[in-house]
């Protein structure tokens, strides 16, 4: 079977289109391709744990805000008060004019639900035109009108609109649709909001320089197998383990690639493979480990501290904390309460959406990699998990 299934796999890679950021909806040569990654690789926008990005999906109005809090308005942000909708007030001087600000005004200056629906392309409009004007980037009137030629529904646009709409789009951050049309109604979706992000950043911070790639010119080590080989304990796998791995450098990890997000869940992925679905992982003596250093563990914890060494490597060192607004990719949550224990180990965060995916094995349980939730979900005031990291 195996000599049939790799050849096929081998063909498949070749027969399937490429893949943008690694994202199997985002085809390498998708229109906003260039302007996701940039955004990616600023942190202002995340894909999803099943490894889709979804360019299409509408953009509300809470993460739109996200978007432009984190990047442009991180003085405004740091005034404002943390919690739930701080990239709201953040964003309130620059949602003058929007039906967001006139929701928020008529319900007795609070923020609620409604921030949660999609933003139309009128409002977007209005908050970037707020924006530029604020950093006094926005041109005259001479000319903004001279884009209106260019706006095939031009007569459409509600008045209140037609300056933000003429405006932004002469100055390049707004384009219409493929018939000329500005379609203000619609909604802004994830591929807009990250092409129009990138021509803010540009606007204010100018071109972005192509980062280097860090693994250029690097060894990549091949890793040994993750899983226990025949009669083997966890500490003989991970002995095995650490003996064909040298010494992690600084900001790598045990196979020498930097340590990015990407290039963690790619060892996860090969956790995935040597320990897949319904793997059992007891609470016996084969399964205990003493991670270096720590004290002999065992169960869910063993199972834990094992796959942190594999990932980073046993000599990297590791914190514990309870710090939830930290969390990332790799870091290995240990929940005890009485007689029920579990661990976490994430291998996706993403805080636009308030969600998370891990790997949860249960106490004398099997491995489990589809868990998910939301991020909220893991504060813990009780103080019974603890974070392992091997975040700097």
């Amino acid at each position: 079977m195996k000599k049939i299934f790799l050849p096929l796999l081998a063909l498949l890679c070749l027969i399937l289109p490429a893949q943008a950021a690694g994202f199997y909806d985002l085809p390498a040569d998708h229109w906003a391709a260039a302007e996701i990654q940039q955004a990616l690789d600023a942190g202002v926008v995340n894909g999803y744990g099943d490894g889709s990005f979804q360019p299409g999906r509408e953009v509300t109005a809470a993460q739109f805000c996200a978007m432009l809090s984190r990047s442009f308005l991180a003085e405004e942000t740091a005034a404002a008060e943390e919690g739930k909708y701080q990239a709201m007030e953040a964003c309130l001087p620059v949602l003058k004019g929007t039906s967001v600000e006139a929701a928020y005004r008529e319900r007795g200056r609070r923020w609620d639900r409604f921030v949660n629906e999609p933003l139309t392309r009128y409002d977007m409009a209005q908050v970037l035109y707020n924006l530029a004007s604020e950093r006094g980037a926005a041109p005259g009137e001479e000319s903004s009108q001279a884009a209106v030629p260019e706006i095939g529904d031009w007569n459409e646009i509600p008045e209140g609109f037609r300056t933000a709409v003429s405006t932004c789009w002469s100055m390049g951050l707004l384009q219409g649709r493929s018939d000329g049309r500005f379609a203000g109604e619609d909604h802004l979706n994830r591929a807009q909001a990250s092409v129009i992000w990138s021509r803010l950043d540009v606007l204010f911070n100018g071109p972005r320089e192509v980062p280097a790639d860090p693994d250029a010119g690097v060894e990549i080590q091949d890793m040994p197998a993750f899983g226990l080989q025949g009669e083997e304990t966890v500490q003989e796998m991970m002995d095995r383990v650490n003996r064909a791995t040298p010494l992690c450098r600084e900001g790598r990890l045990p196979n020498g690639k930097s340590r990015t997000e990407e290039n963690i869940q790619e060892l996860l992925e090969l956790v995935k493979q040597g320990c897949p679905d319904g793997t059992v992982w007891s609470d016996t003596i084969r399964y205990n480990y003493r991670a270096p250093q720590f004290s002999p563990t065992h169960g869910c914890l063993s199972f834990g501290l094992a796959v942190s060494d594999f990932v980073f490597g046993e000599e990297t060192p590791i914190t514990q904390h309870r710090n939830f607004r930290t969390l990332s990719a790799g870091d290995v949550l240990h929940i005890r309460f009485d007689s029920v224990e579990r661990v976490l180990i994430l291998t996706g965060v993403d805080r636009e959406e308030d969600t998370y995916t891990a790997c949860e094995l249960e106490k004398n349980g099997k491995v489990n990699w589809d868990q998910w939730g939301p991020l909220s979900g893991l504060i813990d005031a009780m103080g019974f998990t603890t974070v392992y990291s091997r975040q700097k």
